[in-house]
């Protein structure tokens, strides 16, 4: 017997009753979501060599992502407001998603973006020799992020000790949320609930770090439940 995990990642059941490593899904497709066309064919011929398909994705489609299992790569620096778009529809819930960055992320920024769902950052410098181990890796259930950056996202997750280790999820969503600069109302779209529900919440949040607003938490490093991490390769 055998199944396919969320990551896309096919297993095969040992007759001893003992799941075997995993095999990789080569029919797992590459979604690239990129408004620019040079960026787009670069990637597109970047990816060739590894047999999968690859295919233009727009923001129209978002909608029905979860109608299949995919790859979805992001070219944020094309694509306005990705990071809202991405979690208004569970984007990356549903899908492992890598993101292409033209700036240099600082740890923090990409901890935050990990607690969120996002499975890689590759820099649009180094695409060339990153992208392709990346999209491996992350269909291989494991991450591909800088490794200083993942130690600081482990320690968040099983050792932090302080208020954010008392945050219910939704506490943790709502800040995540606020350190991208999101009115309430805006919060209230990406995750479902009202205004009134979000003020609720980030009267909460900033009472258990024992701040007066929303800038006082720029400093604050949050954890959030996420599947177990496996080895990074970079």
């Amino acid at each position: 017997m055998a199944r396919v995990d969320g990551c896309g990642v096919l297993y095969r059941d040992d007759p001893r009753g003992r799941m075997r490593q995993p095999t990789i899904n080569f029919d797992l497709p590459i979604h690239i979501l990129c408004h620019h066309p040079l960026v787009y064919r670069m990637l597109e011929k970047i990816l060739a060599p590894s047999c999968r398909l690859v295919y233009p994705f727009s923001v129209a489609q978002i909608e029905g992502l979860a109608e299949y299992k995919c790859i979805l790569i992001i070219d944020i620096h094309s694509v306005e407001r990705w990071l809202e778009m991405a979690l208004r529809y569970g984007v990356m819930k549903k899908q492992p998603v890598i993101l292409l960055t033209d700036t240099p992320s600082t740890q923090e920024e990409e901890v935050r973006i990990l607690h969120l769902g996002v499975r890689g950052v590759v820099p649009i410098a180094n695409v060339e020799n990153e992208l392709a181990p990346a999209v491996e890796a992350v269909i291989a259930g494991q991450l591909w992020i800088r490794r200083n950056t993942l130690t600081e996202y482990i320690v968040q997750r099983h050792g932090l000790a302080g208020p954010a280790s008392k945050l219910t999820s939704r506490e943790q969503q709502i800040i995540a949320c606020l350190l991208e600069g999101l009115s309430n109302k805006e919060i209230g779209q990406v995750l479902g609930i009202s205004p009134r529900t979000v003020k609720f919440h980030v009267a909460n949040v900033l009472q258990k770090f024992n701040v007066k607003n929303r800038r006082s938490l720029q400093a604050i490093k949050t954890s959030q439940s996420e599947p177990p991490v496996k080895e990074m390769t970079a």
